[in-house]
Protein backbone atom coordinates (compact mmCIF):
# COMPACT_ATOMS: atom_id res chain seq x y z
CA UNK A 1 0.00 0.00 0.00
CA UNK A 2 1.08 3.62 -0.84
CA UNK A 3 2.77 5.50 1.96
CA UNK A 4 0.30 8.02 4.36
CA UNK A 5 2.08 11.08 3.51
CA UNK A 6 0.34 10.08 -0.09
CA UNK A 7 -3.39 10.50 1.31
CA UNK A 8 -4.89 13.76 2.43
CA UNK A 9 -7.67 14.58 4.07
CA UNK A 10 -10.55 16.77 2.65
CA UNK A 11 -9.60 19.73 4.35
CA UNK A 12 -5.93 19.34 3.94
CA UNK A 13 -6.81 18.28 0.01
CA UNK A 14 -8.68 21.68 -0.28
CA UNK A 15 -6.11 23.41 1.54
CA UNK A 16 -3.12 22.01 -0.34
CA UNK A 17 -4.76 23.34 -3.69
CA UNK A 18 -6.36 26.77 -2.45
CA UNK A 19 -10.13 25.70 -3.01
CA UNK A 20 -13.30 24.79 -1.64
CA UNK A 21 -14.01 21.01 -0.36
CA UNK A 22 -16.56 21.29 -2.81
CA UNK A 23 -14.43 21.75 -5.70
CA UNK A 24 -12.61 18.75 -4.05
CA UNK A 25 -16.08 16.58 -4.07
CA UNK A 26 -16.95 17.88 -7.38
CA UNK A 27 -13.95 16.36 -8.81
CA UNK A 28 -13.45 13.09 -6.62
CA UNK A 29 -14.53 8.97 -7.85
CA UNK A 30 -13.94 6.03 -6.00
CA UNK A 31 -10.52 4.55 -5.98
CA UNK A 32 -11.29 1.68 -9.39
CA UNK A 33 -10.97 -1.74 -7.66
CA UNK A 34 -9.25 -2.99 -11.03
CA UNK A 35 -7.15 -0.07 -12.19
CA UNK A 36 -4.50 2.47 -10.52
CA UNK A 37 -4.08 4.20 -13.49
CA UNK A 38 -4.71 8.07 -12.48
CA UNK A 39 -8.04 9.80 -14.35
CA UNK A 40 -7.54 12.76 -16.08
CA UNK A 41 -9.28 15.72 -14.48
CA UNK A 42 -10.12 13.83 -11.33
CA UNK A 43 -8.87 13.00 -7.76
CA UNK A 44 -9.20 9.32 -6.53
CA UNK A 45 -10.01 8.69 -3.15
CA UNK A 46 -9.60 5.56 -0.76
CA UNK A 47 -11.69 4.91 2.45
CA UNK A 48 -9.19 4.18 5.27
CA UNK A 49 -9.42 3.11 8.73
CA UNK A 50 -6.60 5.35 10.10
CA UNK A 51 -6.14 3.57 13.48
CA UNK A 52 -7.58 0.62 15.53
CA UNK A 53 -11.73 0.91 16.57
CA UNK A 54 -11.88 3.92 14.11
CA UNK A 55 -14.46 4.98 11.44
CA UNK A 56 -13.57 4.82 7.79
CA UNK A 57 -12.58 8.11 6.20
CA UNK A 58 -12.08 9.18 2.99
CA UNK A 59 -8.56 10.13 2.12
CA UNK A 60 -7.51 12.04 -1.12
CA UNK A 61 -4.61 10.37 -3.55
CA UNK A 62 -1.82 13.39 -3.34
CA UNK A 63 -0.24 12.64 -6.57
CA UNK A 64 -3.61 13.19 -8.07
CA UNK A 65 -4.01 15.90 -6.45
CA UNK A 66 -0.73 17.31 -7.42
CA UNK A 67 -1.72 16.70 -11.53
CA UNK A 68 -4.27 19.68 -10.55
CA UNK A 69 -0.89 22.20 -10.06
CA UNK A 70 0.54 22.04 -13.16
CA UNK A 71 -0.44 23.64 -16.30
CA UNK A 72 -2.19 21.01 -18.92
Amino acid sequence: MRGMKDWLSLGSAAEYLDVSTDTILRRAVPWPKDNDDPIPGRARYKKLMLGEKTRMERRYYKPDLEAFLVPA
